[in-house]
């Protein structure tokens, strides 16, 4: 079972980081994204072509992946969703669908559809009394905690609470003075980010496919629901916890069953409580 519970952890680091870029997203604009995971997907298809057919170092090629993950979410806010800022909801996610829906289609027409093998970042791995860690996996979980951890000091700087301010009311911070449609940008650029390395660090000494944020989105939303779509440290439970349900209902039930058994999982979080696990509480009239 500890295999099995390490392994989990690796794999819910890659949904918890997913969710992290949601949860910064709807802090700002209270409108998921559908996109995130095709936002996430693109650089990381540059960062290949930079490797593979630039021959730059690898490092160097993440590097400058992320600089174009950055980029990315702040044109995609700026020629999009700015122009949605006041309208309903509903429009802004049929936007988020579109967007998805595009850049997927860009990744096909550029790169192909055909699963394309990307390197790992590190190699290796040690015991830990009968269980095997590799490095990835450790990387892995080190990373989403770091962002977990930069993200909650983040938000509680001059710029994090005025995304905070944004997200309640984008009217009284606009009379403040506060540059609304920067803040939006700022928070699309940092999410298209931490897509990014979610992606990179899910397909690391794999292959990449035009599916892989789209498998990562639906991980993403789950466990960024089930921890409380607002909540960064539940955003990071909820990764964690999807992550390590599904690799024990692999493992002792099968593996078509690792996803039901995980939602189902999950459901019942939000039957108990339909904040999820760190989301606000609700009151109810009597």
């Amino acid at each position: 079972m500890a295999q099995q519970v390490i392994s989990g952890l690796a794999a819910g680091s890659s949904y918890a980081l997913l969710a992290l870029g949601l949860v910064v997203t709807m802090k700002t604009t209270s409108v998921p994204n559908f996109a995130m995971g095709a936002m996430g997907l693109l650089p990381v298809y540059v960062i290949r072509s930079l490797w593979s057919q630039l021959h730059l170092p690898y490092g160097l090629a993440i590097l400058a992946g992320i600089v174009v993950a950055f980029g990315m979410g702040w044109v995609v806010e700026r020629l999009t969703i700015r122009h949605l800022i006041g309208l309903s909801h509903f429009t802004t996610v049929l936007m988020t669908i579109g967007i998805w829906f595009a850049l997927n289609s860009i990744v096909g027409l550029l790169w192909g559809y055909e699963p394309q093998p990307l390197p790992g970042l590190v190699s290796g791995s040690f015991d830990l009394g009968q269980v095997v860690v590799t490095n990835a996996q450790l990387m892995t979980l080190a990373v989403g905690l770091a962002i977990a951890g930069w993200l909650i000091v983040f938000f509680r700087t001059t710029w994090g609470v005025r995304m905070r301010a944004v997200a309640e009311d984008p009217l009284v911070p606009r009379l403040l003075g506060v540059r609304v449609a920067t803040i939006s940008g700022l928070s699309w650029a940092i999410a298209s980010g931490i897509a990014a390395i979610a992606v990179l660090l899910s397909a690391q000494a794999s292959v990449l496919n035009p599916q892989s944020g789209d498998d990562l989105i639906i991980s993403g939303f789950v466990a960024a629901t089930a921890g409380g779509f607002s909540s960064i440290g539940g955003a990071v439970i909820g990764g964690l916890a999807l992550g390590v349900l599904e690799n024990l209902a692999g493992a002792y039930l099968s593996g078509a069953a690792a996803s039901t058994v995980a939602l189902l999982g999950i459901m019942v979080i939000l039957l108990v409580r339909p904040t999820g696990l760190l989301g606000p509480g609700t009151g109810r009239e009597v």
